[in-house]
């Protein structure tokens, strides 16, 4: 993969980039405005608010939120650090928006968990997060006040968080201090775009849309400067070499994405499985398609069946079906637990 030439983000029309940066600009008020009102008006589910919301001197306007599971005491053992990082396209979002997913993640596992916030477009365009990241992360890893394992660390994120999961563990300072990464429905391959994704993934219906295909072109012009070479790993984790990644490496898809493909692309080339023609792009064939461990479980995909986009927050395609989308998160939640608490979290002392 590193011997492919640079594929440089093309400049959009004029035209294009009003359009979009209007965009932008009215879906983030219409956001805030939105998510201010539900914390005034909706009471927090119970055992769902943070143990305590904390911020660093690297980025004093990024407020984190701290899980603690409700079992801990003063007086327990270091707990297995787990970063999160939510979804939203890299412009949007809150980590506010995770806290019955980080509440719940941190009891049942018995973790502590950290739900990320970091910066976002279209003032903070890729490589900012990702350092930003990096440093926040080297900050809570000092920090003498949180009862951490340093010897059990992951980090993950959901979407736009996952790439940033991908992105930020190849920075050569997390090398030794982060030992898994979780991505779920992550972007992962900036050089595919949302006509070759289309067809990648099934339908239910004729003429049934991906609800992300008009958000792709937002989210490239938004995170994406133009100029920037759409290979590199940083930006486009699919194109990162096995050894730049942490030893342990689990992505989870969704059947119904069109982003689930690249994912599985990814996974199938760190295993150095033979990749097949989906669409208009490549991806896992044959079994591999639907999920694969490789190199002692080290390396996991699993793609849940009809599942959509943001499933494991009970949205997307199958909003509708409450009870399979339930389903789908709590079994998707339960594997990837079973995998660190098996795998990366066990026996590291």
């Amino acid at each position: 993969m590193s011997s492919l030439p640079p594929l440089p983000n093309p400049a959009l029309p004029f035209l294009s980039r009003v359009y979009y940066q209007s965009y932008l600009f009215g879906f983030r008020i219409l956001f805030r405005v939105v998510f201010t009102l539900r914390s005034w008006f909706k009471r927090p589910a119970p055992g769902t608010i943070p143990t305590l919301i904390k911020s660093y001197p690297s980025a004093p306007r990024l407020r984190h939120r701290f899980f603690y599971p409700e079992s801990y005491t003063s007086s327990s053992a270091p707990l297995p650090l787990y970063l999160s990082m939510h979804g939203g396209g890299f412009a949007f979002g809150d980590p506010g928006l995770d806290d019955v997913v980080s509440a719940k993640v941190a009891s049942d596992w018995n973790v502590l968990v950290i739900s990320l916030a970091y910066l976002k477009p279209p003032r903070d365009r890729y490589p900012l997060p990702t350092r930003q990241v990096v440093a926040t992360v080297l900050s809570i890893l000092a920090d003498d006040s949180l009862p951490i394992d340093r010897d059990r660390v992951a980090i993950s994120g959901f979407s736009a968080g996952g790439q940033l999961a991908l992105s930020a563990c190849q920075d050569t300072r997390l090398k030794a201090k982060v030992h898994a990464v979780v991505s779920f429905y992550p972007p992962v391959d900036f050089t595919i775009s949302a006509a070759a994704r289309k067809d990648t993934r099934p339908y239910r219906y004729e003429g049934e849309v991906d609800s992300l295909m008009k958000a792709v072109p937002l989210v490239c012009y938004a995170y994406v400067p133009v100029g920037q070479d759409l290979r590199v790993p940083g930006l486009s984790p699919a194109f990162a070499a096995r050894q730049e990644l942490p030893e342990w490496v689990c992505a989870v898809g969704a059947e119904l994405d069109i982003l689930a493909n690249e994912a599985g692309a990814m996974m199938g080339r760190l295993a150095g499985k033979e990749l097949v023609k989906v669409g208009g792009s490549e991806g896992l064939g044959g079994r591999d398609r639907d999920g694969f461990e490789a190199e002692g479980e080290r390396l996991k995909w699993v793609l849940v069946k009809g599942a959509g986009h943001a499933f494991t927050h009970l949205w997307g395609p199958t909003k509708d079906d409450p009870a399979k989308i339930k389903k789908d998160s709590d079994e998707a939640f339960r594997v990837v637990g079973e995998w660190l608490l098996n795998g990366p979290f066990k026996g590291r002392k």
